[in-house]
């Protein structure tokens, strides 16, 4: 009994070893308020969005994320943003909320932006034994549905100069144990920290834009991350992405993705964008590669300027 549940322990450890309270960084492309809630007052107006990723497309039963966001800037200084996330790998699933509240303020006549915000999260963490087929491999799994409520925090910093983005967010500020065993060997959740930069090149009439951006991502047991990134934008209409995700370990399965993304806007308003990730590894061919998308509404006026951020 114990072998079989270190054994899906240190899977569910693997698999979520950025992923703390926050296991929908990898779709942070799509939607940069899931990493750090103060990025929302580059927004004007209402946002919505739905983005999900489907992972490991040649397994049985692979990963499978879903967010579904909003981003509200007020004019009286402040905004909140927040979202609906599930999350399922196998026999083990993630469900909860997240909702933040951000601050922002001008700092001088150009634009230029600083915000702080705050989020509160709870999710509820699962693993159904059942699909297991408790009684062909231990009697002492008895086919139920164990599942621990966790709730959280997470804080974030942004400053933007005119093409210049720059981010700073902590998440799972409260360390915690599933406990879902209530077993000794289950992996302690800590904090996490992401830091971002982008920077955006454009022409005189704004009609192409080179968007090379970088994300790293530590947390207290010195797992650590980096994505390399870059967005091409064609007439604010049509844009492709590119992106270089490694693990910085020398294992061998570590994580090392390559991930290209095309993107629509529609009218200012529509957005829809499709990415395709691979490993970049021999265990590719095994599990295929990963399906990533996004349909996003902007409730603007028509001729309203927006930026096309990633």
């Amino acid at each position: 009994m114990k072998k079989i549940l270190t054994a899906f322990l240190l899977l569910f450890a693997g698999i979520t070893v950025f992923s703390q309270d926050l296991p929908f960084s990898k779709l942070y492309l799509f939607d940069q308020t899931l990493l750090n809630p103060a990025i929302g007052a580059r927004y004007d107006f209402l946002t919505v969005k739905l983005s999900g990723s489907e992972q490991w497309v040649k397994l049985p039963k692979n990963p499978q994320t879903q967010a579904l966001s909003f981003n509200m800037k007020l004019k009286n200084k402040m905004g909140f943003n927040g979202a609906i996330l599930n999350e399922n790998y196998g026999v083990v699933g993630n469900t909860g909320i997240k909702l933040s509240y951000f601050y922002y303020t001008k700092l001088n006549t150009k634009g230029d932006l600083l915000s702080f915000g705050i989020s509160l999260s709870a999710f509820n963490y699962s693993f159904n034994t059942s699909e297991l087929n408790p009684e062909e491999i231990d009697p002492a799994l008895t086919g139920e549905n164990l599942s621990a409520f966790i709730p959280n925090a997470g804080l974030g910093v942004y400053y933007q100069k005119k093409d210049l983005s720059l981010g700073f967010s902590a998440a799972n500020l409260i360390p915690y144990k599933p406990n879902i065993f209530n077993t000794d060997i289950e992996p302690t959740k800590t904090r996490s920290y992401y830091v971002y930069g982008e920077y955006r090149f454009k022409n005189e009439i704004n009609t192409f834009a080179v968007v090379p951006s970088v994300l790293f991502n530590l947390d207290e047991k010195f797992n650590r991350e980096i994505n390399l990134n870059a967005k091409l934008i064609f007439n604010n209409a049509v844009w492709l992405g590119f992106s270089y995700r490694d693990a910085l370990s020398g294992e061998t399965y570590a994580i090392h993705n390559f991930l290209a993304i095309v993107g629509f806007n529609f009218f200012k308003r529509l957005n829809i964008a499709y990415g395709y990730d691979f490993g970049l590894f021999s265990a590719r061919n095994v599990m295929g590669g990963s399906h990533n998308f996004l349909v996003g509404y902007n409730f603007i006026k028509i001729d309203k300027d927006v930026p096309m951020y990633f």
